[in-house]
């Protein structure tokens, strides 16, 4: 499945590193626009005043440009000016349009209304509507990305299902998580 992922699902720390996960394991194939990131590290930064700038770009937007190389897509201001979606959200539209990609995986459904990525075949989806529709077809692969984010949080050490705790509290991801949760196997 090619997802376009909206700025909104990258910029929660444990959402992003859930759904890049899921791409590194290829339950996923991701792609972003330079529009998205800039928007990511953006927010990142107006949120968290503490967050410098340019190590965050240097650490997170490096280590995903280097971990997902085919991940960027060019998009043409033509194509953003032809679409009929939300304007803050066309670069994102045109993104899917430009990657071809079958989903677009936001936060604001409704800003992606329009026919122009009806027409494209494009589908809006929230993360925890990905999220299940991957526990539906590929549960495995759920279950071992929140194994494998639980292997690599240090700081403070976190089991799976503290992981899926953390994940659980975010917009859309309650039931899917909790049906991780019921898969992963009992902490020890």
């Amino acid at each position: 499945m090619l997802v376009v992922l909206d700025a909104c699902v990258l910029y929660p720390p444990s959402l992003r590193d859930l759904l890049l996960t899921l791409a590194a394991l290829d339950a996923i194939d991701v792609r972003w626009s330079e529009e998205i990131l800039e928007e990511l590290v953006r927010n990142v930064v107006a949120k968290n005043p503490d967050i410098d700038r340019v190590r965050f770009e240097q650490h997170t937007v490096t280590a995903m440009r280097r971990h997902f190389p085919n991940a960027l897509v060019p998009v043409d201001p033509a194509l953003v000016a032809t679409l009929d979606n939300h304007p803050k959200d066309r670069h994102v539209a045109a993104a899917a349009i430009a990657a071809d990609a079958t989903t677009i995986v936001t936060l604001d459904v409704k800003d992606f209304r329009g026919r122009a990525l009806a027409n494209a075949g494009v589908e809006v989806v929230t993360p925890g509507d990905l999220v299940t529709r991957l526990l539906d077809d590929i549960p495995e692969s759920v279950v071992l990305a929140v194994r494998q984010i639980s292997g690599r949080w240090r700081n403070p050490l976190r089991s799976a299902h503290e992981v899926a705790s953390i994940l659980e509290a975010h917009p859309s991801m309650g039931p899917p998580i909790r049906r991780v949760a019921e898969l992963l196997p009992a902490d020890r």
